[in-house]
């Protein structure tokens, strides 16, 4: 997991996520993306894993091999929102009393939300990130088929995950295939159905 102490860690994060999304996306390895660049798949890895910043040479090799923009590379994937900010009508606890106060706003201006509707009455929230958080339900794709669980990494870079009480191992190798959506932020649990709400 990349460490994050400057403006500079943040904005390299973004390019280990998108590399990591780009190469999963066309069903490669690491050892395949490597070659194109002409290094060593360890050497390829430390760029996915933010060991090592990737230089303008392969930034410009990779934009061509996937046809995309530098910029698509290097940039936030999350953020160019115009206005994401949600107001509510709001009442709080106060002294014992529930009593209305100023709307409460959900501002995701920089972030992304995901749904993930499991039926008409429960509906989960996520942040969208790529970043794995330590004992938080995440949403995670594993070889292109969805999940939402904790997933549990060992020492040796391999781990598990559990869907409905069956655990799914993984090797280190395995885990390149593994690519993290987002992590849980809340839960809606409605008891009848309103129109044109979520």
């Amino acid at each position: 997991m990349v460490k994050l102490n400057t403006e500079d860690d943040f904005n390299n994060l973004f390019i280990c996520e998108n590399l990591k999304r780009l190469r999963i996306s066309h069903n490669l390895s690491t050892t395949q993306v490597a070659s194109v660049i002409k290094k060593s798949r360890q050497g390829y890895l430390n760029y996915e894993n933010g060991s090592r910043e990737i230089g303008i040479h392969d930034l410009i090799k990779l934009s061509q091999f996937y046809g995309v923009s530098i910029d698509h590379i290097t940039g936030n994937p999350f953020s160019n929102r115009i206005n994401n900010t949600l107001a509510f009508r709001t009442y709080e606890m106060v002294d014992n009393e529930l009593k209305q106060v100023l709307p409460y706003n959900i501002n995701a201006e920089n972030d992304d939300v995901i749904l993930v509707r499991y039926n008409e009455q429960k509906i989960d929230f996520f942040w969208r990130t790529q970043t794995y958080h330590k004992n938080q339900v995440m949403l995670f794709s594993y070889y292109n088929r969805h999940y939402v669980s904790k997933i549990f990494y060992n020492i040796d870079g391999g781990g598990c995950f559990f869907i409905l009480d069956e655990m799914f191992n993984f090797t280190k190798a395995q885990s390149e295939n593994l690519i993290i959506h987002g992590i849980h932020a809340g839960t809606i649990s409605k008891n009848f159905h309103i129109p044109n709400f979520l």
